[in-house]
């Protein structure tokens, strides 16, 4: 077998990936043990939670770069590249790294069938162990037990909070999703838990783990002015910074808080301008605004709407309309995505992203209508590409306007293409 691309490469897993659902991780841990070396000098930090892993990772990754640290993070899913999944210092590797890993990895796995990110994990952990890292920041895809990631013996754990998603996977309620989400946690090692309100599963996971738990409320704490533009956070041991004036974008202060605790976990002195790691640290896609025009953000679930909704609120007065670009994943509890906008949006543009898992436009229009109040007069179109519908809401927003881009990843990527030729246009 000859695969000289990684596109090729990127194929190849797809096809041959298992199908199977329910897959213990006994079935890469012998792969994992054959090809994986990490130094006894690096330290691995793992992080999870429905919300908030990305930007959490970004900015953590960011302070330990400005202290001089060299830095791994594995990352999911990917908007253009699938190099930005793997990075060093933030810097995407090369698509040779990871053709040399993907050809380790079919070397060594025999007959065992693995998925699309067992190949992805696998690869970013191959090559972090061979780069002599400090530190290696792993987010997991989805809940915790059964993700790949969770093959690592993490030294931190991050959870970033618990909500409804992937319940047809995780459970129906928050505390069978923070049982999944919680056994990322290892024996005696450090447990970082950023929600206050934190599901009792997760709480009694790390009591019989007799974990050394930092728990916001109690360990670690911010507070933040309704506009987001002063913020305040304090560790245990009397480190106290205060911000005013951020412009913090994307990220929201539970992510940043949940980094800096992270960091001090590690033994860290803060010597960096946080408003200048702050200012480093971006995350495409999320809450992005272009031209004055697009606002462009992957949220996908209800609670990462609702923050989405609240940025719209505290950023754009009542009096500017709203068209919307809606484009979601089957698997998703559309209801809840839309609740937040329903008496917000002007134009409803229903789109559907170039995936299998893509919910179709006909479908979502009938969430829609169940949820939004019709007689408010907003318009509702269906369009059956999201760069036609990109290229509609372009047409049918005035200037001055806003253009709002959201409900998967898939849809964003997508979206983004069409922006950039409308850019070149205007």
């Amino acid at each position: 077998m000859q695969l000289k691309s990684l596109d090729q490469w990127l194929e190849y897993i797809d096809l041959v990936r298992s199908t199977e659902i329910d897959l213990n991780l006994d079935r890469i841990r012998f792969i994992y043990k054959k090809i994986v070396k990490f130094s006894s000098a690096t330290k691995v930090i793992v992080v999870g939670g429905t919300n908030g892993k990305g930007s959490t990772v970004e900015f953590l990754t960011q302070l330990l770069i400005f202290s001089k640290r060299k830095v791994g993070t594995f990352t999911s899913p990917h908007l253009f590249k699938f190099n930005e999944r793997i990075k060093v210092n933030g810097i995407p590797i090369s698509d040779k790294m990871i053709i040399d890993a993907f050809e380790l990895i079919e070397k060594s796995r025999g007959d065992t069938r693995l998925t699309f990110f067992d190949f992805s994990t696998l690869a970013a952990l191959t090559i972090f162990s061979n780069l002599n890292l400090d530190v290696v920041i792993l987010e997991i895809g989805l809940g915790g037990r059964l993700d790949p990631v969770n093959i690592v013996d993490s030294d931190i754990s991050v959870l970033t909070n618990v909500e409804l998603d992937h319940q047809e996977w995780l459970g129906k309620n928050r505390e069978a999703i923070g049982k999944e989400k919680a056994a990322i946690f290892r024996d005696q090692k450090t447990v970082i838990l950023g929600q206050h309100d934190i599901p009792k599963s997760v709480i009694e996971e790390t009591l019989r783990l007799k974990n050394k738990v930092f728990r916001i409320g109690r360990d670690f704490e911010y507070t933040v002015n309704d506009s987001l533009e002063e913020w305040s956070f304090s560790w245990k041991n009397g480190n106290q910074i205060n911000l005013d004036k951020l412009q913090l974008g994307s990220l929201s202060v539970s992510s940043l808080s949940c980094g800096l605790s992270a960091f001090f976990a590690l033994g860290n002195k803060l010597d960096a301008d946080i408003n200048e790691v702050i200012e480093r640290t971006y995350l495409k896609g999320r809450c992005e605004i272009i031209n004055n025009r697009f606002l462009i953000d992957v949220s996908h679930n209800a609670s990462s709407a609702e923050y989405l909704a609240a940025f719209v609120k505290r950023n754009f007065s009542s009096d500017v309309e709203i068209t919307a670009v809606l484009g979601v994943m089957k698997d998703k509890d559309v209801n809840s995505i839309i609740k937040p906008f329903k008496k917000r949006i002007s134009k409803w543009i229903l789109t559907s992203a170039d995936q299998k898992r893509a919910m179709r436009a006909e479908e979502l229009r009938i969430h829609l209508e169940l949820q939004c109040d019709l007689n408010n007069e907003a318009k509702i179109f269906e369009v059956e590409k999201v760069n036609e519908a990109c290229i509609l809401a372009h047409q049918e927003t005035s200037v001055g306007s806003l253009i709002l881009i959201f409900g998967s990843f898939y849809t964003v990527a997508e979206a983004f293409l069409t922006i950039n030729i409308l850019k070149s246009v205007a």
